[in-house]
């Protein structure tokens, strides 16, 4: 009997673990999200995604993203309390996981990154990329898909052949080094709703 908050989990290859059904369908991720994103009188909005610092490069990250960390100030917009409210959700349900991830390989989790929410459209997709490169330090990588009604669009690890289809609910942990460069394959039809962090 499985007492964690995930229904399964399997190491797909050596560091690249998935936890199934971390993200609830009653969790109501897009439909919230959407509505703070839509309704926010531009206050909050999808921005076209960057690399780097800050470059806008379609030919290599073609989507649009929202980044969500929770912030501890008084006299939040209602707004700003509602993103919170995803964001305590979200980290709830990936905290598990994350801990019990970093576990198995003695990694002491120090910062947790702003969740950046990611929407892909049709042939929408994310170059072959490492996550931490010189622009940016990680140790830990996670890519999360809050759905899986669309066509193609699956994640990538060119370097080990791997191709996965992501389900719904699905978290993949994996190093954050160049050995596990990964792409966000291009979405034939529908939209794909993913998050990811980096800790």
């Amino acid at each position: 009997m499985n007492n964690q908050p995930w229904s399964s989990k399997e190491e797909l290859f050596p560091g690249i673990w998935v936890y199934r059904d971390v993200i609830k369908p009653e969790m109501d991720i897009i439909n919230r999200l959407e509505n703070v994103l839509s309704n926010s009188n531009g206050a909050y909005s999808w921005q076209e995604a960057t690399v780097g610092y800050r470059q806008k490069m379609p030919e290599y990250r073609d989507c649009v993203d929202f980044k969500i960390k929770k912030l501890d100030y008084p006299n939040k917009d209602k707004g700003q309390l509602l993103l919170d409210d995803i964001w305590q959700d979200v980290y709830d349900a990936e905290l598990p996981a994350v801990q019990d991830y970093c576990a198995k390989y003695n990694i002491e989790m120090k910062y947790w990154e702003a969740m950046n929410f990611i929407r892909y459209g049709e042939g929408q997709h994310f170059q072959e990329h490492a996550d931490h490169g010189w622009s940016y330090y990680c140790t830990v990588s996670s890519v999360a898909y809050i759905n899986d009604d669309y066509e193609e669009g699956g994640l990538n690890f060119g370097k080990l052949g791997i191709d996965i289809k992501p389900k719904a609910g699905d978290l993949y942990l994996f190093p954050s080094t160049y050995l596990f460069s990964h792409r966000a394959m291009p979405v034939k039809s529908g939209i794909r709703y993913s998050y990811r962090d980096w800790e």
